[in-house]
């Protein structure tokens, strides 16, 4: 593995990240307005606004049936204050990186959509830790988990079957999981060649620790990462028993999270013994709200 380390060109790979395409400004731009402590939803609204698209998407969705309104939503300042700004950020996200999370990817035992789906149940998931934490988790943090995984994409776009194949091999004959492979193999992990990505995408600074640190586990973690942490080890358990779930490979097995993540749970001031609790509201926000990220 330490020829195949070697014989990696990391400046071609960070390159290869650094040449994603865009985000729509309007999305950047509210990134960061979401990100500030001070905003204003009329802010959010004239940038959300320029985008004539992303508004028909949002009040559509403000509107769905499974937001329970009654009142009909009919600008984008109402839809932001009915979804909420962290909900806000996320689905406009999700309708410019969608397409590019969509692909399998079967270096990670992916098959198409999976990857989409790990997404938008992290995500949803870091909702419910928000919701529940005792400490304030920025409404940013949500949109972090959607994105946490998206260096494996670039990954498995960069590096030609030979190469994943040799991280397959890494995993199973040397006995590694997915993670210390890649390490292994490429020099360095999905996770920070998707704070690359982020970085490119002049997302805040607290969106791309989230995303570089989203396997880590310390209890001095900023709230946002530990939220995302805790939302990606989740995964496999809020998405077992639902309709062609994912393996989701690389999350710890489903059972162990409140043991595995437990010091993370407390620094959010919620207790590891709760976390049956708090998997069904997960689950079920996931049942609830996972069509609107257009998981089928």
């Amino acid at each position: 593995m330490e020829r195949a380390a070697q014989a990696i060109d990391l400046l071609d790979l960070f390159s290869s990240a650094e040449a994603i395409d865009a985000l729509p400004i309007t999305v950047t731009r509210l990134a960061e307005l979401v990100a500030d402590d001070a905003h204003d939803f009329r802010d959010i609204a004239e940038v959300v606004s320029m985008d004539q698209s992303l508004t028909a998407l949002l009040l559509r969705r403000a509107n769905s049936v499974a937001m329970g309104g009654r009142t009909q939503i009919t600008t984008v300042r109402d839809a932001a204050m009915r979804l909420g700004t962290g909900a806000l950020l996320s689905m406009a996200l999700a309708s410019s990186v969608h397409n590019r999370m969509g692909g399998a990817l079967p270096a990670y035992g992916l098959s198409a959509g999976e990857l989409w789906k790990q997404s938008v149940s992290a995500s949803l998931s870091t909702d419910v830790l928000r919701m529940k934490a005792k400490v304030t988790v920025p409404p940013e943090a949500s949109t972090a988990a959607l994105l946490h995984d998206f260096g494996k994409v670039v990954l498995s776009t960069h590096f030609g079957a030979q190469v994943l194949t040799m991280l397959e091999q890494a995993a199973s004959s040397d006995g590694m999981d997915l993670l210390s492979a890649e390490r292994a193999v490429f020099g360095v992990d999905h996770a920070d060649i998707g704070g690359v990505v982020a970085q490119r995408w002049k997302l805040p600074h607290t969106i791309v620790d989230a995303i570089i640190h989203h396997h880590d586990i310390d209890p001095g973690m900023t709230p946002t990462v530990a939220a995302v942490s805790v939302a990606h080890a989740m995964v496999a358990d809020v998405l077992h028993g639902q309709d062609d779930a994912p393996s989701a490979e690389d999350a710890p097995p489903a059972e162990d999270v409140a043991a595995s993540h437990g010091v993370l749970l407390q620094a959010l001031g919620i207790d590891p013994a709760g976390y049956p609790a708090l998997l069904e509201a997960a689950r079920a926000r996931y049942v609830l709200m996972a069509d609107k990220f257009g998981v089928d």
